[in-house]
């Protein structure tokens, strides 16, 4: 049986597509409980990013959260987030939402 220890609220944590469905229900989750989140997303407009502002302005409200807007194929801005932020839990939630995208454009996921 797996030994699952409590979540330690000092722990900095990293969350990649921190404005999706996931992420934001995720870190302000983490945020209620104490913990200090750095949001990392590309905020791309696959779906309405209005939706992905509200979030964000909803996760602005707790004062252990940062944003930065930025791309996890843009290698300059995840060596600058983790540097700055050293992050002791990355959770990687960045995705392209539907399916059907990659199938019309799979050299997106190639190219940058």
């Amino acid at each position: 049986m797996a030994d699952f220890k409590p979540f330690d609220s000092a722990n900095k944590v990293l969350i990649t597509g921190a404005a999706g469905f996931i992420g934001f229900h995720l870190a302000k989750r983490l945020l209620t409980m104490g913990a200090t989140i750095l949001g990392l997303d590309n905020l791309n407009d696959y779906y309405d990013v209005s939706l992905k502002e509200s979030r964000l302005a909803i996760l602005r409200q707790f004062p252990t959260f940062t944003f930065v807007k930025g791309d996890l194929a843009d290698e300059k801005v995840v060596n600058d987030v983790f540097t700055s932020f050293q992050p002791d839990i990355v959770v990687n939630l960045a995705a392209q939402a539907g399916v059907r995208y990659s199938i019309d454009h799979p050299r997106s996921y190639i190219d940058s």
